[in-house]
């Protein structure tokens, strides 16, 4: 397993791959590979999206998001 943590100013559902991960501004687990990444709810954020190749992550040192 992998880990990515998606920041946002608000508590949000997170999409990878179009299916709910998980809330922003906590560590989540996702499965080692290339993903979409999203939020839920209104399009009030940018970037649209994030594709990112998510490999050799640790709980300590998961892949980082940013979404504003």
């Amino acid at each position: 397993m992998e880990y990515v943590f998606v920041s946002f100013k608000e508590d949000r559902t997170v999409l990878a791959d179009g299916k709910k991960l998980g809330q922003t501004n906590q560590t989540l687990l996702i499965v080692k590979g290339h993903h979409s990444f999203t939020l839920d709810g209104l399009k009030n954020y940018r970037p649209e999206k994030v594709d990112a190749v998510i490999q050799e992550t640790t709980a300590l040192s998961p892949y980082k998001i940013e979404f504003n």
